[in-house]
């Protein structure tokens, strides 16, 4: 049996957990898919100066090939998320559901719709405080802190468990103007907290940190029913759906280059602030089943706003479809 933060797994959910272990340890470099990342990304850099301008942090993960297999261009670098986390507490919260620690009551199911349908920031604290049992408030006491401090580690800890050890989710995302205040802030000035985001300048220390890979091994996860159950899993999928038509917002990501060739399904979620231009998703071919996971981090400033994503995800499509 194994334990998690006090928590007592089940012979399943160990089962599931060492399946999602070796299927991440099984995933393999493609000098041949990483050529083809590489040309791609050179012929976009060539007519896209604003793109030449920004840093940028890719993954691609071929999930129809038995081991998976990998291309990344500053993949293992981490960057600050934006709202690209959401999707990571979105399936924290039917991890913990599964687990038996949460339920995903009626208010808590309504949180998590606008986390992802819209991306709201304050539902995401909402999310947040239920998922990590914490709650907004004043600075804490030591003592009362250090306990504040270990639950909001508890999402790195079931990513932990999965197999992945660069995602940093600890913090949910705020709209400033006075939603970040107290033990929030306290927090995200604590130094000690390792695998966050380093500090620039004034900026709090603490902060959410994702590497290209790591997203993509985690929508790999999710792809393959290995992180939730399959019930689980096509739930959280759905609540991911992303369709351009109805959502125009995507026609420059992950949505919208996939809606140039019939028949593919993206689950995936975005994320834009400031200097932060990103997505993160599964595109599957519906009638074959064949699919792939994408991580694109851009940043820059003045920020970078341009195609690089969807045009992205249609050659990868082409290329892998």
């Amino acid at each position: 049996m194994l334990v998690i933060l006090g928590l007592a797994l089940s012979a399943p959910a160990s089962a599931q957990l060492s399946s999602a272990r070796d299927y991440l340890a099984s995933i393999r470099p493609s000098p041949e898919l990483q050529g083809f990342l590489d040309r791609t990304i050179d012929a976009r850099l060539a007519v896209d100066p604003p793109l030449r301008r920004a840093a940028m942090r890719v993954a691609l993960l071929d999930l129809s090939h038995d081991p998976p297999r990998l291309a990344q261009r500053h993949g293992h670098t981490p960057i600050y998320p934006a709202s690209v986390v959401k999707f990571v507490y979105l399936m924290a919260a039917y991890a913990f559901q599964e687990q038996g620690r949460l339920q995903i009551d009626a208010a808590l199911d309504a949180l998590l719709t606008e986390m992802i349908r819209v991306s709201s920031n304050q539902a995401t604290q909402g999310v947040v405080a239920r998922v990590t049992d914490t709650a907004p408030g004043p600075e804490l006491a030591p003592e009362a802190y250090a306990v504040f401090k270990q639950r909001r580690l508890t999402v790195n800890a079931w990513l932990r468990s999965l197999g992945i050890d660069d995602l940093h989710c600890a913090n949910p995302t705020y709209d400033g103007g006075g939603d970040l205040f107290g033990r929030d802030a306290q927090f995200l000035r604590d130094h000690a907290v390792a695998g966050a985001l380093p500090a620039r300048g004034d900026q709090y220390s603490n902060r959410n940190a994702m590497t290209a890979v790591g997203t993509a091994e985690l929508l790999a996860l999710l792809a393959t029913d290995r992180a939730l159950s399959p019930a689980d899993s096509q739930i959280v999928r759905q609540r991911m759906r992303r369709d351009p038509t109805e959502q125009r917002h995507l026609a420059a990501r992950i949505a919208g280059g996939a809606a140039r060739i019939p028949g593919l399904a993206v689950y995936a979620k975005s994320g834009t602030w400031g200097p932060i231009y990103a997505d993160a998703g599964i595109v599957r071919h519906e009638s074959t089943g064949r699919q792939f996971a994408v991580a694109v981090f851009t940043e820059d400033r003045p920020h970078y706003r341009g195609d690089f994503i969807a045009d992205l995800t249609y050659e990868a499509a082409k290329h892998l479809f």
